[in-house]
């Protein structure tokens, strides 16, 4: 009796393991493998804005033209928070900054949204008239909350003004003064800017200049470049 009672029990559990093994087949295939996920669209992981920028010499500045396109298919809202679209920074080639137009010019304060379609573009063009002779790098961006589209080249400029320092000795006439300039007395004449601005300056201080000279070796002071307060 014993013997069969140990048989029925062992019996039960090889059975109920059966079973159990067999309800897991009730269980639909295609929840064991989830949902699938889609894959973006290629006009969501390619880039929305394509930027590009140009430069050009002409006579005594440089022309920066700057533009924005929508690449993708959708229109984007752009919002500015002044009348501002768009700045630049000019640096010289040590990565120091030399000018930014945001810094030269008033703005509206008023917030204001751009929408921008398919294959529409924000195009701007800047003129540089103040750069000496040299070779700097340039970044252009959008001021838009959304979106800065910065873009970076470099930015050669030979055909403008020397940039020079020394000391003021003296003014020689109305539209002439002598700066020591390393030792060596230099003669420059004055355009009406530098004139005015003469007046602020005394002799024996160190000054800087934006100056040209023409093909009798005359040189010519077409701004002081005085220190920011």
């Amino acid at each position: 009796m014993l013997r069969n009672k140990w048989f029925l029990l062992i019996f039960s559990i090889v059975l109920f393991g059966i079973l159990a093994g067999c309800g897991t087949d009730d269980t639909p295939k295609g929840n064991a493998e989830g949902k699938k996920t889609e894959l973006p669209e290629q006009n969501e992981i390619a880039a929305k804005f394509h930027a590009t920028i140009e430069t050009k010499a002409v006579n005594n500045t440089m022309m920066i033209f700057y533009k924005v396109k929508n690449l993708s298919e959708k229109t984007k809202k752009l919002t500015f928070t002044s009348g501002l679209e768009a700045d630049y920074i000019v640096y010289d080639l040590k990565g120091k900054k030399v000018k930014q137009y945001s810094d030269e010019v008033m703005s509206t304060q008023a917030m204001k949204e751009v929408e921008l379609g398919s294959n529409q573009e924000i195009a701007k063009e800047f003129i540089i008239s103040d750069l000496p002779n040299g070779h700097y790098r340039v970044e252009v961006f959008l001021t838009a909350k959304e979106e800065e589209a910065k873009v970076v080249t470099d930015l050669i400029v030979n055909n403008s003004f020397n940039k020079e320092s020394g000391v003021l000795v003296g003014q020689m006439d109305p539209h002439t003064i002598e700066v020591d300039i390393n030792g060596k007395k230099t003669a420059f004449q004055l355009t009406e800017e530098a004139i005015k601005q003469l007046s602020s300056l005394k002799e024996g201080q160190q000054v800087s200049f934006l100056y040209k000279e023409n093909d009798k070796g005359q040189k010519t002071i077409q701004e002081f470049v005085l220190e920011k307060k």
